[in-house]
């Protein structure tokens, strides 16, 4: 449960025992202020009902970006693998993101005698070899999808590996051309000093690779709104569109700030996670108010006709030491059950599979909360269990499970359920679900973001079956299997739904 303090008014997470370049939506906290939302009373049982059309799902609309694997865990690492089913991924990227527009897919590494970013030339070389990859492809089902090198390689190389992963047995079924290019680094201007630039590129590559792989879809780089004084960024999309031909798909990454503090900027170097219940409220709100924000200025200023593909996501906040609590993993569920909203989505993957409490759903190490000395740090943090799923990958393996296979998906409404109200007067739920059905069984979602326990009934939702529910303290940091409680069962008439907490219903 979340303590109050009585003079200082602060939420404090509960003790834990320690175990043996993107969009970001800059909202000020005196611009959003939320009130905590009304405690319901407790006797009060909300219906919940449809909403809104009914909507097609691809089997394979969810999954994780796989980049990090650049350390001491494998793809093919049999540890990897048993942590990694159990989320259920539809869809694995490969290479992942920055790294892709420098890999040399041969060797499994980097090219060389090409200017990279720092943090790559200092990695000690492995091999990442689409070998590896395969195993996890393999264990879980999922399609890969490939981002190819535009960058730092050529065309006929880079149709050699994917003529490589149909000869391994992995499908050709999603291409991304290159990652990030709107973003203005030296080596992007030098490559393509416009994106009508990149667009001729792209025409030409997305020709061959549908001669040679007619079932793949091809998608190009679009840029997500940024509100900076940017002119590559700002002018992406207009002068790529001018230009771009073919291609089934358009790519947007979308990155959210925490609303407290300009994300860019660390605060300090660490601090404690002292956080009013307004300011927790706040939290919860951004993911709501970056979502509008994408689907009007970005998605809304594409042409319809391209699928878009979310192809990365997450909390982005150098200012606050929120990474990897349990309201880190709240927003993303947030974020991911909010892009079904929106047909022309056919995709999303959460950057990222591995790596530490910054973004990744499993943890790499036992550092996992020795976040990147540009971030602020919480203040003595746990040790995180290698290999243990993060609150990020603790919270969407539950949303894993319930899309799996599923073709259609249903909003669902909470009449009567408390507002987490803006200062504005803008509103948000405070519940949010979704129904996910494949024609013979269906699976829901349904998240609490309120700070006290409401009861629904089942009937409408799913009305026989189980369920699973997962909830703790908002600013717990998630480093363990025990970090948060976990309680399942069988569907009675009535279900509580803890304050802060997912739960996935089964036909």
């Amino acid at each position: 449960m979340v303590a109050m303090g009585r003079e200082t008014n602060t939420v404090r997470p509960r003790q834990m025992v320690a175990p043996a370049a993107h969009t970001i939506v800059t909202l000020c906290l005196a611009v959003l202020l939320f009130s905590t939302a009304p405690r319901p009373v407790q006797s009060q049982v909300l219906t919940p009902r449809a909403t809104g059309n009914e909507r097609q799902l691809p089997p394979d609309y969810f999954g994780y970006n796989g980049a990090n694997f650049l350390g001491e865990v494998a793809w093919d690492d049999s540890a990897l693998i048993r942590a990694l089913v159990p989320l259920k991924p539809a869809l694995l990227r490969y290479p992942g993101g920055t790294e892709s527009n420098y890999w040399n897919w041969k060797v499994g590494w980097f090219v060389t005698g090409f200017p990279m970013p720092n943090y790559l030339r200092q990695l000690k070389p492995r091999s990442v070899r689409l070998e590896n990859f395969q195993a996890s492809i393999r264990a879980t089902g999922a399609v890969p999808v490939y981002v190819l090198n535009l960058l730092s390689s050529d065309l006929e190389t880079q149709l050699g590996s994917l003529r490589e992963a149909k000869g391994l047995g992995l499908p050709v079924k999603y291409v991304e051309l290159g990652n990030e290019f709107y973003i203005g680094s030296a080596d992007h201007k030098s490559k393509f000093p416009t994106a009508a630039a990149y667009a001729q590129e792209a025409n030409r590559w997305t020709a061959a690779i549908k001669k040679e792989f007619p079932e793949a879809k091809v998608a190009s780089v679009a840029a997500p709104p940024k509100r900076v004084r940017d002119r590559r960024w700002l002018g992406w999309n207009a002068d790529l569109l001018s230009t771009l031909q073919g291609g089934d798909a358009l790519t947007l990454h979308h990155y959210y700030g925490t609303g407290l503090s300009d994300p860019y900027r660390r605060s300090q170097r660490s601090r404690s996670l002292r956080y009013s219940a307004t300011e927790i409220a706040s939290i919860l709100g951004t993911p709501f108010v970056a979502w509008n924000e994408l689907r009007t200025e970005g998605i809304g200023s594409l042409p319809v006709g391209r699928e878009i593909w979310i192809t990365e996501y997450n909390l982005f906040d150098r200012s606050q030491p929120l990474a990897g609590t349990w309201v880190h993993g709240l927003g993303v569920t947030v974020t991911t059950l909010l892009f079904i909203d929106e047909p022309r989505i056919t995709h999303v993957l959460c950057h990222t599979l591995l790596g530490n409490a910054l973004f990744a759903s499993i943890f790499s190490n036992e550092r996992g909360f020795l976040v990147p000395t540009d971030f602020t740090r919480a203040a003595a943090p746990p040790q995180s269990v290698p290999l243990a799923l993060t609150a990020t990958g603790s919270a969407l393996k539950l949303v894993g499970a319930a899309l799996a296979g599923k073709t259609l998906g249903q909003k669902l409404d909470f009449p009567g359920a408390p507002t987490i109200r803006a200062g504005r007067g803008a509103g948000y739920p405070s519940l949010l679900g979704w129904s996910f059905g494949d024609g013979r069984n269906r699976q829901a979602i349904v998240v609490n973001l309120a700070s006290s326990t409401q009861q629904i009934t089942t009937a409408a939702v799913i009305p026989q079956g189980s369920f699973e529910q997962v909830s703790g303290d908002p600013l717990t940091l998630v480093s363990s299997p025990a970090s948060l409680r976990k309680t399942s069962g069988g569907i009675a008439k009535n279900l509580a739904l803890p304050p802060y907490s997912i739960t996935r219903f089964s036909s």
